[in-house]
């Protein structure tokens, strides 16, 4: 997935929702609720201000404006966006932290 191109929304964790287990997608998802478990995919994880990702995921791209406690693994790039927290490790060759972000986390930046 290149940086020009953002497809589109084609699943969504809804707030006040939790989902607990395994996901796996193509394309780009987005939680506003909770997701317990690991997510895996070769494209775009987007968590909103009010959504929180606990265990392991491995995705190109994650876009943190919420939570993620566990282990956040991008092929491409991870950006924690000003509401965002991350806990945890982070591995990635492109780091993006905005300002008034909360990144407590072991960073590995691969190449």
């Amino acid at each position: 997935m290149s940086q020009e191109q953002t497809p589109p929304v084609n699943g969504w964790v809804g707030s006040g929702s939790t989902w607990n287990g395994d996901v796996t997608f193509d394309g780009r998802v987005r939680v506003d609720g909770t997701l317990v478990g690991s997510v895996r995919s070769p494209d775009l994880l987007e968590i909103g201000p009010q959504g929180r990702v606990e265990g392991s995921v491995e995705v190109a791209q994650a876009l943190v404006g919420g939570t993620v406690v566990g282990t956040l693994q991008a092929s491409e790039r991870v950006t924690v966006l000003e509401s965002g927290r991350v806990e945890g490790e982070v591995r990635t060759p492109w780091l993006d932290v905005r300002l008034g972000a909360t990144l407590d986390a072991r960073v590995v930046v691969t190449r």
